[in-house]
């Protein structure tokens, strides 16, 4: 029976390192400084090359860059390693972003988030990350789309008009 418990809280925290991880991107993706500042303990450092320093000064730091330099962004993350020891855990998370830089050009970057999670007063964050690009390609614009007689999607948004924030609990 010891086993079984040892098992399902390695699966709650393996959920709950990837539901930090998954509130990362949707933080990039729309803008959201405080919910990427969520991510991160207090003291977190971030390495994504063109900034190094505290996750919580990343936050405004990557919203200020977006807004200025992308007309829209996604990541999709995939692969997913985690190493667990007590209250840290070690990962490493495949990650694919792609993005509209504001003159159509598209952008689509390979990268891994090597990252060191420490679970404090019982909740995980990221402590240490270190963002590691494997591959990028940059493509030129596209036709716009969505002008398509009949059809009327719902665009996404970069900040809480986004349709994502109508759900109840966000």
């Amino acid at each position: 029976m010891e086993d079984l418990r040892a098992d399902l809280q390695a699966m709650i925290d393996r959920q709950a390192i990837y539901e930090v991880l998954t509130r990362y991107c949707r933080g990039v993706d729309r803008c959201d400084v405080e919910l990427l500042r969520s991510v991160y303990h207090d003291d977190a450092t971030d390495d994504h090359g063109m900034f190094k320093g505290l996750g919580h000064d990343f936050a405004p730091w990557i919203v200020d860059w977006e807004r200025q330099n992308l007309r829209m962004g996604q990541h999709l993350i995939g692969n997913f390693r985690c190493d667990l020891a007590g209250d840290v855990a070690h990962t490493e998370t495949y990650c694919i972003s792609f993005s509209e830089d504001k003159e159509g050009r598209n952008a689509t970057v390979y990268n891994r988030y090597i990252d060191r999670f420490e679970r404090r007063d019982g909740e995980w964050k990221i402590d240490d990350r270190v963002v590691v690009i494997d591959m990028t390609r940059t493509d030129e614009p596209a036709a716009p789309f969505g002008n398509v007689p009949g059809w009327d999607f719902t665009f996404g948004a970069r900040d809480h008009s986004d349709r994502s924030y109508a759900q109840e609990g966000n």
